[in-house]
Order: structure tokens, then C-alpha cells, then sequence
């Protein structure tokens, strides 16, 4: 599944019986290329195609006559099938510095808040207070660059840079930061909220790693290992004396339900507030969304559906999940400036 936007150009998968959009910057061909009628398509992209687009051609593995045939056709290179998200970012990349792009997107943003959740798990693991300081600061950029590209930039710029536990983490702080700002929270709830993002997982850093990336289902005794965190990141944050109630109380909870059915405390809804109700269906939405070695990320429609179910099993809050499923669709859009790579595929 490709994004909508990726890296700050907007992206769409053509329809391979229809003409290739000669404005198309980039095009990601994974195609027969035995079949006359495509080969008869690409030859007439190339003649009302602008000066400088790309053609790359997606092949099976040592498929010399399909190399042979992407060559005659005009490709800049050719990759092993198939096409992906990182693959397609990559030279989507490689076009940005070309075209001296090189500040726009929300990479840099995204490096400084995995640098400072790196930081906060060092710190916590040589038992050193967290520097608050510098997370308030990585949620700064978070909230700057969430707000100039939207959430389908954040997205997809963490799923293509970061792995595992540091992905999670910030696809969770980017929604709750994009929730906050689209729902008219104040800017103090919204440095709140992305602040509790950057750490509510934080316990994790105690959790072995061959637990915290194992791609099968966990055994009962791995799960109560991996239940501890919420309240080892509490432990940890809430000695230090500087950190909100609200963000140590986001970090403590973001796994209770409404129904009392979470856990570490198994709270219900009248002692859960609302940035912890809104932490809980970001950090599901994250994970739902997340990108791993042994799980595609679902869709956004996919991902709002579950919680839907959940809302009606009275885990979470139905109008939060709303609001949320608003802000992912409404705002899941391209940069306003974005060029139009293609992905034809067939």
C-alpha cells in the first residue's frame, strides 16, 4: 500500500489502461512488459513526458529480457520487484536534492525527536533524570513541521526513517500532535500531549529486546513483562519532580480503558482524563499504522474501524475516535507544492 504523499511530493498508483499523465516527475513501472499494449503506453509517455522525469522500471530478479526491454524504453534504472513505500522514498529523495528541496521535509524533525527519545532511554536506563528539556524542545519541531506538512508527511517520513520501538513512538506523537492541533487545543495542551507521545513508552527501555521485537505472539510471561513499562517510565519520570501530572499520568495509563479493563491500575473512565483517553487511541492508531518486518501497516480506514469496535465495546471514547478518524482523513493530504510521482502498476 502506497501513501498518498511521501517525502513531500503527492503520489498515485495509475491506471495502467489509461494514458501515463505526462506531468508525472517520477514513474515506478511493475508491469508486463511483454504486453504490447503497456509497452505501446510507456513509449507514449515518453514523448509528452516533461524534460528530466524519471522511469524506473521494477523487474523480476536477473530478468534480462526485461531489463533489456525497460532500457529500450527509456529507464534511468531498474530495481527487483517489487515497489515499496522505502523504495519509492528513496528516490523520491534522490529528486528532492536535485531540485534543492533539501529543507522541506519533515526529516530533520523527525531525527531530533529520535535522537532525544534515544537520549531519554539512555538516561533512564544509567538511572540519570530525563532531560525534559530537550523533549519539550524535540516536541517543538514536531508540532512546527506537523503543522506546515500535515500528518501523511510525518507518517510516512517516520515509517521510511525509523524502525521498531523509536517508529512507534513517534508515529504516536505526530497523530496525537496532529489531533491536538485540529481540535483546538490549546498550545500548552498540545506541547502537553506531544510531550507525553515522545514519552509514554519510555519503560520500554527495560524490556529485553528479543520481548520487544518478537514477531510471534508473546507467551503469557513475556506479556506481563512487556505490561510493566507503563509503570517503570512512571516510576522514572515522576522522580525526577519536573514533569506535568498530566504527561506522568498519560505515561502511567495510555493502556487503561474506560470499562476498567486495561491495565497497569485497571481505572475506568471517571479517573482517566481526557489527554490520557486521547494518548490511548493515538498510541493504537500507531500501532495499527506501524511499519514491521512481520506486519504491513493497515489503512487509515482499516485502523479507524477497529477503534470503532472498541468504542463500542466502551473501551474508548466514541467522540475522540471521531475527531480522530476526521483529522487522519481530512488532513491526510499531499504538501500544497507537491510535484506527482506515479506507481503504474499492473
Amino acid at each position: 500500500m502506497l501513501p498518498s504523499a511521501l517525502m513531500g511530493f503527492g503520489v498515485r498508483l495509475l491506471d495502467p489502461q489509461k494514458p501515463i499523465p505526462g506531468s508525472t516527475m517520477i514513474l515506478m513501472v511493475d508491469v508486463d512488459l511483454r504486453n504490447p499494449e503497456m509497452v505501446a503506453r510507456l513509449r507514449e509517455f515518453r514523448k509528452v513526458s516533461q524534460r528530466g522525469s524519471d522511469q524506473i522500471f521494477a523487474i523480476g530478479k536477473n530478468d534480462l529480457q526485461d531489463e533489456l526491454q525497460a532500457t529500450a524504453l527509456g529507464a534511468r534504472k531498474t530495481i527487483t520487484k517489487p515497489i515499496t513505500e522505502k523504495v519509492l522514498a528513496k528516490h523520491i529523495e534522490e529528486r528532492r536534492v536535485a531540485l534543492g528541496m533539501t529543507g522541506q521535509t519533515a526529516i530533520t524533525a523527525a531525527q531530533a525527536g529520535a535522537q532525544a527519545i534515544q537520549d531519554s532511554f539512555d538516561e533512564a536506563k544509567d538511572d540519570t533524570p530525563v532531560n525534559i528539556d530537550k523533549i519539550s524542545e524535540a516536541g517543538k519541531n514536531i508540532a512546527a513541521s506537523i503543522a506546515d506538512l500535515g500528518i501523511s508527511e510525518w507518517l510516512s517520513t517516520v515509517r521510511v526513517y525509523h524502525q521498531s520501538t523509536f517508529q512507534h513512538i513517534l508515529l504516536v506523537t505526530g497523530i496525537a500532535c496532529a489531533f491536538a492541533q485540529n481540535t483546538g487545543m490549546s498550545n500548552s495542551d498540545i506541547a502537553k500531549l506531544t510531550q507525553a507521545g515522545l514519552l509514554h513508552d519510555i519503560g520500554k527501555v527495560w524490556i529485553p529486546e528479543e520481548i520487544l521485537d518478537k514477531p510471534g505472539k508473546l507467551t503469557a510471561d513475556e506479556f506481563d513483562i512487556v505490561k510493566r513499562h507503563p509503570m517503570d517510565g512512571y516510576n522514572k519520570l515522576s522522580s525526577q519532580g519536573n514533569i506535568d501530572p498530566l504527561i506522568l499520568h498519560g505515561v502511567r495509563h495510555h493502556h487503561e480503558y474506560l470499562n476498567g479493563s486495561g491495565y497497569p491500575d485497571g481505572l475506568s473512565a471517571p479517573e482517566i482524563p481526557d489527554l490520557t483517553r486521547i494518548l490511548t487511541i493515538c498510541d493504537i492508531m500507531g500501532a495499527l499504522l506501524e511499519d514491521r518486518s512481520y506486519k504491513p501497516p493497515f489503512s487509515i480506514e482499516k485502523s479507524i474501524s477497529i477503534l470503532m469496535k472498541m468504542a463500542d465495546d466502551g473501551k474508548v471514547e466514541r467522540a475522540l475516535v471521531r475527531a480522530l478518524a476526521h483529522v487522519m482523513t481530512q488532513h491526510w493530504t499531499p504538501v500544497e507544492q507537491a510535484k506527482n510521482p506515479g506507481a503504474l502498476k499492473a
